[in-house]
């Protein structure tokens, strides 16, 4: 296990500190007689003492300087468990990459946003991280698509979470949230609430996320026929015009001017398909054939 990624240390012992100047000017004692002897040896030896006094003193051969870190990167600290940050992000990587490797897995563990929210950042630091030291070009192209999976469904998450949060928080304005934000409301959306449901632990908020997910579909259902009876009405309104058309050729134009405009709508279609198959059984039909 590495907790500082910057310093590395040996047990190498460190070098005698330099003698001072003052060290080098006290008498020799046991050596003075010996030194007396010999001129030429002492003398060697005050100059290699002035020497090492006025070199710089040299760091342990065993100790690599931090380059580029900073100061807060070069500690790091446990987080939970015992684990540092880097570690419970390495085991995030794992679980996606290899333990759970199903998307679905994903959102049973990214639907606990708060605690997510603890390590969200330093987990895609810490895949860039990866992806920059990998030499394996096959592993890193896993890492690469790991990254943006995970981005992608915490995104879509993110925003399931912000529905529903404007949904509980506003639970008498559901019909009106329905009608502005109905796009939001799909089939993702309530497979969200169910992850919701097995998330919580209390019954009363299990039982809540449920209720708030049936109003929901009641307000939807709502929301969708009365959408539905606006289309048709306005769909019978156009092909009563169609109907009135003084000729076949105007009726004709009708028809393509609603195309253009792109006003051919299904419901409009419906009700010509239907005009048809009743006008061809008719029995005016049978005796012009």
């Amino acid at each position: 296990m590495t907790t500082n990624q910057s310093v590395l240390l040996c047990c190498a012992p460190r070098p005698s500190p330099a003698p001072t100047a003052e060290a080098l000017s006290r008498p020799l004692s046991s050596s003075s007689s010996a030194a007396a002897a010999s001129p030429s040896i002492a003398t060697a030896r005050s100059r290699r003492g002035r020497l090492a006094a006025a070199a710089p003193p040299q760091p342990p051969r065993c100790v690599a300087a931090p380059s580029t870190a900073k100061a807060e990167d070069q500690i790091e600290s446990e987080v939970a468990m015992g684990y540092t940050m880097t570690e419970i992000c390495d085991k995030f990587i794992e679980f996606f990459m290899h333990k759970k490797p199903e998307t679905k897995d994903w959102r049973k563990v990214l639907v606990f946003r708060d605690e997510w929210q603890k390590y969200r950042k330093h987990f895609y630091k810490r895949c860039q991280v990866r992806i920059d030291m990998e030499t394996d070009s096959s592993l890193k192209q896993k890492l690469v698509v790991l990254a943006r999976k995970v981005k992608k469904i915490d995104g879509e998450i993110e925003k399931h979470m912000e529905l529903f949060t404007e949904l509980r928080d506003n639970p008498a304005d559901i019909n009106a949230i329905v009608a502005r934000r109905r796009k939001d409301f799909t089939g993702e959306f309530f497979r969200h609430l169910n992850f919701l449901v097995n998330a919580y632990n209390g019954l009363d908020e299990r039982d809540g996320v449920a209720r708030l997910g049936a109003k929901c579909l009641s307000a939807i259902h709502a929301y969708d026929c009365t959408l539905e009876q606006l289309d048709i009405e306005s769909a019978q309104s156009k092909f009563d015009d169609i109907l009135n058309s003084s000729s076949l050729e105007d009726a004709c134009d009708k028809i393509k001017s609603l195309a253009k405009a792109k006003e051919l709508d299904s419901s409009l279609i419906l009700l010509i398909n239907r005009a048809w198959a009743a006008a061809k059984d008719s029995t005016t039909m049978k005796d012009k054939k």
